[in-house]
């Protein structure tokens, strides 16, 4: 009985085996066809990860760098990031589709340049140019300050205009204003000078002589006047023509001591014989009144004569005559009057 059992143990063992081995073989040939089926999907699956960058022209960061995931295969659909006041001018290595499980696309942005700071240098009294405008260049929104230039001979006495700030979209303007070293104190006020004895004139403050001499009991009006560190006094007279004060030769006096109705005596010609006034030479030639800005020249009725008319400074007239007296040149101008070759340019 005992036999019995163990046969039919062993038969149920070999069973049970023989059953289990079918079931492998099936899972087997079933993993192996799973397998088969899922292989060109294996191959076409692959995550895929594109970082795309966004920088300027010298490198720097704009953003953050814009991750994308997806798949191998699977077309890109991008929409670029804009920056104001930049202008995209490169990609490098677009594509339209993810092909590679990593990839990156680089964007070189470049920022608008601003409008230009122009600066000038300017000498304050004459109001002249004392360099060439210089022009600033900078990108939009980036920040500036500029340092006055060093001018020889000259020292800084103010800046109209933006010395700092940032580039924008319109021009700025920057002026820096000028004086000479020497000069101490620029007076403005009419005065009026009387002349008692001969004294020459020059072309500035220490400057050249020229052929305007003042003679004695004249009257002058300045429009002008200057100390240098000196203490020496200067006085324009008129366009060019600069007298240095020499309380020897002149005196200084706050009111005109003359009407108009009064005959103004540049010189006393009529009693000294070696400025007898000889006859004039015609002539026809166009000069401009080289005179003050803004102010009238006065003409005369003949060389050291009276005043009869005044005249726009900068007009453009016709000189009909010519006459030189002592030691200086006068031109009719226009009929109008006489005035001397100082205050007109040919």
């Amino acid at each position: 009985m005992a036999f019995l059992d163990s046969v039919k143990n062993l038969m149920k063992f070999n069973k049970n085996n023989e059953t289990k081995q079918k079931n492998d073989i099936s899972t087997v040939e079933k993993s192996d066809l799973s397998d088969k089926n899922k292989e060109p999907i294996t191959k076409a699956g692959h995550n895929a990860t594109l970082i795309i960058i966004y920088q300027d022209d010298r490198g720097q960061s704009l953003t953050t760098p814009q991750i994308i995931s997806g798949y191998i295969g699977e077309e890109l659909h991008l929409r670029f990031k804009e920056f104001p006041n930049y202008d995209l001018i490169n990609i490098s290595g677009f594509t339209s589709a993810f092909v590679d499980p990593y990839g990156s696309i680089t964007l070189t942005y470049r920022k608008h340049q601003g409008a230009d700071v122009w600066l000038f240098s300017q000498d304050i009294d004459k109001q002249k140019l004392l360099m060439r405008p210089v022009f600033i260049r900078g990108d939009f929104g980036e920040r500036f300050e500029l340092n006055a230039p060093t001018i020889p001979d000259y020292s800084l006495q103010k800046a109209v205009g933006p010395t700092r700030g940032v580039f924008s979209d319109k021009q700025q303007l920057v002026t820096y204003y000028y004086r000479k070293s020497r000069w101490k104190i620029v007076d403005h006020n009419v005065h009026y000078l009387r002349i008692n004895s001969y004294c020459l004139s020059y072309t500035e403050p220490e400057g050249h002589d020229i052929s305007v001499t003042l003679a004695p009991d004249t009257v002058w009006q300045t429009f002008e006047s200057i100390q240098l560190i000196n203490n020496d006094w200067w006085y324009n007279i008129g366009g060019n023509a600069w007298v240095k004060f020499d309380e020897q030769r002149m005196e200084l006096l706050e009111n005109n001591p003359y009407t108009l109705s009064d005959t103004l005596k540049i010189a006393p010609i009529q009693d000294d014989p070696e400025l007898s006034i000889p006859e004039p030479v015609k002539l026809s030639v166009t000069a401009e009144i080289n005179f003050v800005p803004n102010q009238k020249l006065a003409l005369y009725d003949r060389p050291f004569g009276k005043k009869i008319n005044e005249i726009e400074n900068g007009k453009t007239v016709l000189i009909t005559a010519r006459n030189r007296v002592g030691h200086m040149l006068w031109f009719e101008v226009d009929g109008l009057g006489w005035t001397i070759w100082e205050y007109l340019q040919f």
